[in-house]
């Protein structure tokens, strides 16, 4: 085990707990764009890739940090568990910071783990879903599923599903093209994750990351579009109604991206 590293998640954590979470998984994206950039210029990006890309701005590193201490933060600061975009220097509260920092190490440890005996799945997904389990059961102020989930008209249900279904085929398409181009299978995963910028001024703007994380997957395993776009529209499906039942007006935030990465991950890494 690296200390080192070690060091290095805690900082981590801390970091994201300063900066929130979602903007640490916008920078996530534009760290990963630059690398790869890099790599198609022929330049050597091992130091970038193994110390920060895959441990400082590594998700189940950096944002599970920011994530669970946001949850905590909830029971005695002026904040819902749930709001991961907002940092959270303004409780000026060193519990916070250590307990953000703490979780960094935590995702660490379990994704070195996880890695260590080769997982068939997304292992950073896979530790952010755990973590976030952990971080709902530790500090959950408010209900535990929602209970009462939106249920919209046919019409508006219809719109919906129709917008679901373009989003997915349109995402999956760009991501199977930048993928043919760069040979980079996270390449459309970084875009995804660097477009969520967007969400500070457009709060609706859907987060696309797991679809492109998937199709990258499939698209790579199999190199057959139709299989790839497919398993696109799954992921959505899966992060709709995952997030819709078990993250939507509940008290902490357990990730439906990583959820639908994870779950699909594993199945085109076992039968594809």
């Amino acid at each position: 085990m690296n200390f080192i590293m070690i060091i290095l998640s805690f900082c981590a954590g801390i970091f994201g707990t300063f900066l929130g979470g979602t903007q640490t998984f916008i920078c996530t994206g534009f760290v990963g764009l630059i690398v790869s950039f890099l790599t198609l210029s022929g330049y050597n990006v091992q130091f970038l890739n193994d110390f920060i890309l895959n441990v400082l701005f590594l998700p189940c590193i950096i944002f599970n940090g920011a994530a669970i201490a946001t949850a905590y933060a909830a029971k005695n600061h002026d904040i819902r568990g749930v709001q991961t975009d907002r940092s959270l220097l303004f409780t000026k509260d060193f519990k916070v910071y250590l307990c953000g920092g703490f979780f960094g190490v935590i995702g660490y440890l379990l994704f070195t783990f996880f890695t260590s005996y080769a997982f068939p799945l997304d292992i950073g997904a896979l530790v952010v879903v755990i973590v976030g389990i952990i971080g709902r059961l530790l500090f959950n102020q408010e209900q535990w599923i929602n209970k009462q989930p939106f249920a919209p008209s046919r019409n508006a249900m219809s719109r919906l599903l129709i917008f679901q279904f373009i989003l997915s085929i349109i995402v999956s398409l760009i991501t199977i093209y930048l993928v043919e181009l760069t040979h980079i299978t996270a390449i459309g995963f970084y875009v995804s994750a660097f477009s969520l910028i967007f969400v500070f001024k457009y709060p609706q703007f859907p987060a696309t990351h797991h679809i492109s994380m998937v199709v990258g997957y499939a698209f790579v395993q199999t190199n057959n579009i139709l299989i790839a776009v497919l398993f696109g529209i799954l992921s959505q499906l899966i992060f709709t109604l995952f997030g819709t039942r078990f993250n939507v007006d509940c008290g902490t935030h357990i990730d439906p991206p990583a959820v639908a990465i994870g779950i699909l991950s594993f199945i085109i890494f076992i039968f594809l």
